[in-house]
């Protein structure tokens, strides 16, 4: 993941960490142990007693793979920024599922079988091609109201 071109604002983790449902649509800010910033995509692990944010690095093929949970100072959302109501206009967008912004992939309950999101404008119905059991979404097709009207679905096949 490239963050040089992510021109969100960075959200102060001190202010409050990503909300749960964002495990690999956020990256966090960090300093290694040679004192240089770093940034790393987060996922949020779940242990026994408690749910940290980290990163893995590493390969469990090679035996590698390790957990990562430095302290992180800020976080933010990944992806393209997502239009504004007037850029949008009336046309619908549709990106494949890492391609979209990670705030519309946060609203997402499919546990990892998504394959598309689209967002339609105000007062438009979805086309039938949004529909669950079309290529959009063979299994299941979620709907997620924005505050400006707007409609997020979210495509899973499983």
């Amino acid at each position: 993941m490239n963050t040089l071109y992510n021109l969100r604002a960075w959200c102060e983790w001190s202010d409050g960490e990503p909300p749960s449902c964002a495990s690999f649509c956020v990256e966090g800010e960090y300093v290694e142990e040679d004192k240089t910033l770093a940034t790393a995509p987060l996922s949020l692990y779940h242990y026994e007693n408690e749910c940290r944010w980290g990163f893995g690095t590493g390969s469990y093929r090679d035996g590698n793979y390790q957990t990562h949970h430095p302290k992180f100072h800020r976080w933010r959302y990944v992806g393209p920024l997502v239009p504004s109501l007037e850029a949008q206009g009336r046309a619908i967008l549709v990106w494949e599922w890492r391609e979209a912004p990670g705030e519309l992939r946060a609203l997402s309950s499919h546990g990892g079988d998504e394959d598309y999101v689209g967002l339609l404008p105000k007062d438009m119905d979805p086309p039938s091609w949004m529909d669950t059991g079309s290529a959009f979404g063979c299994c299941s097709v979620s709907e997620h109201p924005l505050e400006d009207g707007r409609r997020v679905f979210i495509g899973a096949h499983a």
